[in-house]
């Protein structure tokens, strides 16, 4: 929903620009990937604590825990993007806030790996 209102207020006046002297274009898709390299680090640490537990309960609370913050971080990092294409007019920030939206779409539980099915 949010990349729709983007296109269709962006649509008209917005351009795809990479400036090389502007820090922004940089700074900003960076910032993004490391919120999402934390939610993988988080999403790692939280499959370590499950390992460790052996209460079936707290393991799925681990589990949805884990997967709020990473969806969280990830979804933070989107909107920033977005809003960034907004701001700017610059669809630059709107292709990397496509690769987001792709990989937040990856991101599913993974119940299976805890019992050991496939």
């Amino acid at each position: 929903m949010m990349t729709l209102v983007v296109v269709f207020y962006a649509k008209e006046d917005a351009v795809i620009e990479c400036s090389m002297s502007e820090i922004s274009n940089y700074a900003i898709p960076s910032f993004v990937f490391g919120l999402a390299a934390v939610a993988k680090g988080l999403w790692n640490k939280g499959l370590v604590k499950i390992e460790m537990t052996e209460d079936l309960e707290t393991k799925f609370e681990i589990l949805t825990k884990i997967h709020i913050w990473q969806w969280l971080l990830v979804q933070l990092g989107t909107l920033i993007l977005l809003i960034f294409t907004l701001t700017e007019s610059n669809f630059y920030y709107f292709m990397f806030g496509l690769v987001n939206i792709i990989y937040f779409l990856t991101l599913r539980p993974k119940i299976f790996s805890l019992t050991g099915e496939t």
